[in-house]
């Protein structure tokens, strides 16, 4: 069964690419709401993102955040094709985490370094160690409340921009860097279900 629905707008077509309207969202089955579409600016830049899907983190059983995924130029197709495109460089993507409960921040820095452990090579977690130490170094403080966010971002090139609880934090570039924490997601051993976070995009 699909683990959202359309809020204030129906979904259409366009060019192979599922949209909704401006003031469209989707609800995740938290009953958090995530836009349909977004637009963000860096570096001089304009990107439109659309949601491609949601699902929920869950710790023996227990909720800990809605996830969204988002993807420029979305296009409808299989599961597969949508998780390696999802998992390639070149298109604007983003990663929307609601909290749904309170997490402090030493438990949100060791999620995260296991969550790279497990899914990159020994080579690999040697040659982005500097890059996962500055990026868990951002949520040091981060000790979250219900209701509140974190942001993440990759664009072309392996830029990864974080936002933690409205912070924007200096940007990582490094394509092994972004493909290994967008894994944590969208890869083979991800936390979360991931046919729901490409759903909303799969060909029917």
């Amino acid at each position: 069964m699909k683990r959202f629905a359309l809020a204030s707008s129906l979904f259409f077509l366009v060019s192979g690419a599922a949209l909704a309207g401006a003031s469209g969202t989707m609800v995740e089955e938290s009953g958090k709401q995530f836009p349909a579409q977004l637009l963000f600016s860096h570096a001089g830049k304009d990107y439109a993102m659309t949601l491609t899907g949601t699902a929920t983190r869950k710790k023996m059983f227990i909720k800990v955040y809605a996830v969204a995924h988002y993807m420029q130029d979305a296009q409808q197709g299989s599961k597969d094709a949508l998780l390696k495109e999802a998992m390639t460089d070149g298109k604007a993507k983003q990663i929307t985490m609601t909290f749904l409960r309170d997490v402090d921040a030493g438990k949100i820095i060791d999620a995260y370094r296991e969550g790279f452990k497990k899914n990159a090579t020994q080579a690999e977690i040697q040659a982005i160690q500097p890059h996962i130490d500055t990026f868990c170094g951002y949520f040091a403080k981060a000790d979250v409340k219900e209701g509140q966010q974190f942001i993440l971002r990759w664009l072309p090139g392996g830029v990864v921009l974080t936002n933690v609880l409205g912070q924007d934090k200096v940007a990582i570039t490094d394509e092994i860097f972004a493909r290994v924490l967008w894994s944590i997601w969208l890869g083979k051993d991800s936390i979360v279900n991931t046919e729901d976070l490409v759903r909303a995009m799969i060909s029917t």
